[in-house]
């Protein structure tokens, strides 16, 4: 494989981030890592302002009209996949895609139980917390259940068990509390695929990736601020072929691995792949599950994989157990 770029970001999560489950309205359960689409937006958002493209689909053809966000202007989606996207630059960032993952580190903390007494260590999990939030529900009320809830009398049981539980509900809103988490990104590109759907050329698509690469600053939606530690723009990467074991803390689509070789050391999560259909990962940490991970620290070495006949893996020049697995 020749021209493929890529994207590194390191960065440390202030108190956690929220990507929620694909197709979700009123109830807003979150997924406990970056998605592969998460990843590409993160590293997209800001590739595509310093391109000066459009950030929302302002229409396409006979595509779903989505609800107005401002009196003057109408967002539009687009289809992929199991999903849609409200991003126009979206879908070429996506199609040009080899690869999209994502890290959970623990830093390793240090502090005394007394003034005599020797230090221990102490590591940073994350945990998906569901909490009450939005309790107006006419954005998702409408018809002959809505219309009877208004027909009771205030004075009218049904009015409290009817009434009340459709017009206000208590909606579960999930997001990922990890403060202080350290989070390694990375996505593999086709330059000229990308150059190509954007119209753009090679030479300036490596102009601005390499600033963009620099302006990652939130992960999922505007509030999971990230402090970004580290970033590199990687020109042509080592390319791995299949077969071979490779060692990473990024997570690995299942489907790719002919097994895990530290199997105590890798946990399994469903989320969506990047044309957001469900799939499993194994994510490398020391306890986990939808809802709680313990990832491994960064003095951990991270679990081993031998990839199978139908995948490759591509590995960054200097950044160790960074490898990003893939369909060939």
């Amino acid at each position: 494989m020749t021209n493929i770029r890529g994207f590194y970001a390191s960065a440390t999560l202030s108190w956690g981030f929220i990507v929620r489950h694909k197709g979700v309205t009123a109830a807003q359960p979150a997924y406990p890592v970056t998605p592969p689409t998460t990843v590409v937006g993160a590293f997209g958002y800001p590739l595509a302002r310093l391109l000066e493209l459009p950030i929302h689909v302002e229409k396409i053809g006979k595509e779903e009209k989505k609800p107005k966000r401002k009196k003057s202007e109408e967002v539009y989606t687009i289809d992929w996949g199991e999903g849609k996207l409200v991003s126009e630059p979206m879908k070429p960032l996506l199609e040009a895609t080899i690869t999209a993952s994502a890290a959970v580190v623990s830093p390793r903390f240090s502090i005394s139980k007394s003034a005599s007494a020797s230090r221990r260590i102490i590591q940073v999990g994350l945990a998906v917390y569901q909490e009450i939030g939005k309790i107006v529900s006419s954005p998702y009320k409408s018809g002959g259940s809505y219309q009877k809830a208004f027909s009771y009398n205030p004075m009218d049981s049904e009015f409290f068990t009817y009434s009340i539980p459709t017009l206000l509900p208590a909606q579960a809103v999930g997001a990922v509390y990890a403060p202080a988490l350290k989070v390694e990104l990375l996505w593999v590109v086709d330059i000229e695929k990308l150059s190509r759907e954007l119209g753009v050329s090679i030479e300036k698509l490596d102009s601005v990736a390499g600033r963009a690469v620099y302006s990652v600053v939130r992960i999922g939606s505007k509030e999971g601020l990230v402090a970004l530690e580290k970033a590199y723009y990687f020109k042509n990467p080592t390319v791995l072929e299949a077969k071979e074991k490779v060692r990473t803390r990024l997570y690995v689509e299942e489907s790719c691995i002919e097994k895990a070789l530290d199997p105590s050391r890798v946990v399994k999560i469903t989320m969506p792949n990047l044309r957001y259909s469900t799939v499993t990962y194994h994510v490398p940490a020391l306890i986990g599950s939808n809802n709680l991970i313990i990832p491994l620290d960064e003095e951990t070495p991270p679990p081993s994989f031998e990839i199978k006949e139908s995948c490759k893996a591509i590995a960054l020049p200097g950044l160790e157990n960074v490898v990003g697995v893939f369909p060939s």
